[in-house]
């Protein structure tokens, strides 16, 4: 597996790479380490004034990220489940530029920190972390900070976010890539809309059609359970109505205590197929713990060619 993961001097980032570095994959990984040098407009300096050498400013910046990179590679590589370590020290937009380089390495999977370093980014999520997730192409782990940052990071409960769609397969296929405890817990919750804000004769022309819904989820929650219990591990499914699902994802999470929530990355709809759907959004942003959004680069590229056929198509 290829695993990219952005490196900057906050703690939150420090995090995000004691994370990666301790995720229980199988196979050898190979880490592209990025860390980038945002130009100086890009760059939150607290009221102080620019520098006025952009080229000083640039090199000084370069090495200082060079080093601190490096420090970690140093690190990384004397890890025995890690087979080769690259290090990139773009200077752009940090968005842009982690992007370009997970589509360059052929990354499978992105690693960052919830909040980045610059002040203007600490809004919700973070600008970075939330542009990247929203945007790649490869699936996204996002790292929340912990509470007790010296302690290892350490998956004890997971939770898998059903929808009934395609996406929900690629979790149990990436479930099967780490090598996780016998006393890991893997909460399976398949969240069910009770629809309570259309009017009650609505709701009652669609029950047949909810309970049918609900057996469909039923036989799949515990097929999954069954291929998980295959794996060696221990599993609970909750079934949970709400209004709103993103909102019972992310208080489930919170309530059970989960290290991990998996999700995939969209809704329904060709756009949400390129952007990232509203439900997966909202547990992104919202959730107390770690997200990993789960992509098929192949599903988001035939979407991306989608839509622009329909972009010439209407012009």
């Amino acid at each position: 597996m290829r695993v990219l993961l952005a490196v900057d001097s906050s703690p939150y980032s420090q995090q995000a790479v004691e994370f990666a570095s301790h995720l229980p994959l199988r196979k050898p990984v190979d880490f592209d380490l990025v860390s980038v040098v945002a130009p100086p407009m890009l760059v939150d300096t607290g009221g102080m004034s620019m520098p006025m050498d952009f080229g000083s400013f640039l090199e000084i910046e370069t090495d200082r990220s060079r080093e601190a990179i490096d420090a970690v590679a140093s690190d990384m590589k004397s890890q025995d489940h890690v087979h080769s370590v690259h290090t990139h020290v773009p200077i752009g937009p940090p968005t842009s530029a982690l992007l370009d380089v997970a589509e360059e390495s052929g990354a499978d999977l992105i690693v960052l920190g919830a909040i980045g370093h610059s002040a203007i980014e600490r809004v919700l999520l973070g600008s970075v972390s939330d542009y990247v997730a929203t945007h790649a192409d490869m699936s996204t782990l996002v790292v929340r900070p912990t509470s007790e940052a010296d302690v290892e990071p350490d998956l004890q409960k997971i939770m898998l976010a059903l929808s009934g769609r395609p996406e929900d397969e690629r979790m149990l296929t990436w479930l099967r890539e780490l090598k996780l405890r016998p006393n890991v817990e893997v909460h399976l919750v398949r969240v069910l809309d009770r629809f309570s804000y259309y009017r009650q004769d609505l709701r009652q022309q669609a029950s047949d059609a909810w309970q049918t819904q609900h057996e469909q989820a039923q036989a799949q929650i515990l097929d999954f359970e069954t291929k998980l219990q295959q794996l060696g591990l221990n599993t609970e499914t909750h079934f949970v109505e709400s209004d709103h699902v993103g909102e019972a994802l992310v208080e489930y999470a919170r309530r059970h205590g989960c290290d991990l929530a998996v999700t995939g990355d969209s809704d329904s709809g060709l756009l949400t197929r390129v952007f990232l759907g509203s439900t997966s959004r909202y547990v992104l942003r919202h959730a107390e713990c770690s997200v990993l959004i789960i992509r098929d680069r192949e599903d988001r590229a035939k979407a991306h060619r989608q839509i622009a056929e329909q972009s010439l198509a209407s012009t």
